[in-house]
């Protein structure tokens, strides 16, 4: 009986030393399906690249990454590097996904077919489905939803742009979907959009601009303001639409169809945003760098922002949105709110805060975009 009760007590202090070294806390959130291979080599990466090469080497790496280090260097070259990584991720994140979840679970991951959508959008709304804004690729499409209801002026739209870490996600999939079928209810245009999956982020920047323009360039048919148009994100997607909102001023991340019209957006809602993204890629520059990160579009004619950020985000340092809205305003931008939270929510800011974050997002695209 005494050795059964020391071989518990044993197993729990090791549980315990397991949860508190940063090995494990990287090691949980490998298998976290909802962070997407990004996220977790940058997590990897946190805790074991004391000397910031983009690589984890064998002496850096603890725990299961050691003991299973020469399994997942492919190359044998002594290194981890981002290719190594991503294949893990993805490994894991498999082995994750093999358990039953519920289905409430499955349907969050799962992206929605359109005769679901039709069953279960608001009854006053018309829904055009995976519309292609571009010919390149087949996530260059869009679904977009209007009210039935006539309306003798053109109407204020918003543009939905879903995370993901750039090389996840789905137009179809959570509050990017649950919130444009919200607000085009409630007399919005509303879109929702794919976009080409690249951890350079520059084709996600790209297809974002692209969407934007098809929008002006259907305005008249949809009975869209090209003059009160709007965006949200989060994480991945609040970078990207906050580059919707400052970047304009660099044509050249502009490309493809619809050249003629503006990519820029009137008002920004953003949550956890990284403004100065990382840049794993072999052979990325500091050019490259630099123009994929809003902190190098700072300007005093922004247009309106609405930020949410939580102090302990781990994914997306709080440092990002600190940095970005004392930028802007040191330039001399008006009209920049930023909603940082010390509740513990983390990177979930704007979902485990809906209750305070959703009205406050309904406020400011009421007032911004003018809707009447």
């Amino acid at each position: 009986m005494k050795s059964h009760s020391l071989n518990h007590i044993a197993i729990i202090l090791l549980f315990i030393l397991t949860l508190t070294t940063p090995l494990a806390f990287a090691q949980n959130t490998a298998v976290n399906p909802n962070l997407s291979n990004d996220q977790r080599i940058q997590r990897w990466l946190s805790t074991q690249d004391p000397d910031n090469d983009s690589r984890i080497s064998l002496a850096e790496s603890t725990g299961l990454m050691k003991s299973n280090f020469k399994r997942n260097d492919a190359n044998n070259d002594g290194f981890l590097d981002e290719k190594e990584l991503d294949a893990l991720a993805t490994r894991l994140s498999g082995n994750a996904a093999r358990p039953a979840t519920n289905s409430r679970t499955r349907a969050n991951q799962t992206p929605i077919s359109d005769k679901q959508l039709r069953e279960s959008a608001p009854q006053n709304i018309n829904l055009d489905l995976n519309i292609p804004y571009n010919d390149q690729h087949e996530r260059q499409v869009l679904d977009i939803f209007y009210p039935k209801a006539k309306s003798d002026t053109p109407r204020p739209a918003v543009v939905f742009i879903h995370g993901g870490g750039w090389v996840n996600g789905d137009k179809r999939r959570g509050v990017f979907l649950t919130l444009a079928l919200e607000y085009a209810s409630r007399g919005y245009v509303t879109l929702t959009t794919n976009y080409r999956l690249d951890n350079t982020k520059l084709p996600c920047i790209q297809d974002t601009k692209t969407a934007v323009r098809w929008l002006r360039a259907n305005a008249e048919k949809y009975n869209v303001d090209p003059k009160r148009i709007g965006a949200f994100g989060n994480s991945a997607g609040a970078h990207l639409v906050t580059m919707l909102g400052i970047s304009h001023t660099d044509k050249s991340l502009d490309v493809g169809p619809y050249l003629q019209y503006s990519s820029a957006v009137q008002a920004v809602a953003a949550a956890a945003t990284p403004t100065a993204p990382n840049l794993r890629n072999e052979g990325a520059t500091e050019a490259d760098k630099k123009l994929i990160a809003p902190m190098s579009y700072i300007a005093k004619d922004v247009p309106p922002f609405l930020l949410f950020h939580e102090e302990s985000d781990r994914t997306v340092p709080v440092s990002n949105s600190d940095d970005f809205v004392a930028a802007l305003k040191k330039a001399g931008a008006k009209n920049i709110t930023y909603k940082r939270y010390t509740d513990g929510s983390g990177h979930g800011v704007f979902g485990k805060n809906a209750q305070e974050t959703h009205p406050q997002m309904r406020k400011f695209f009421d007032e911004n975009l003018n809707r009447k």
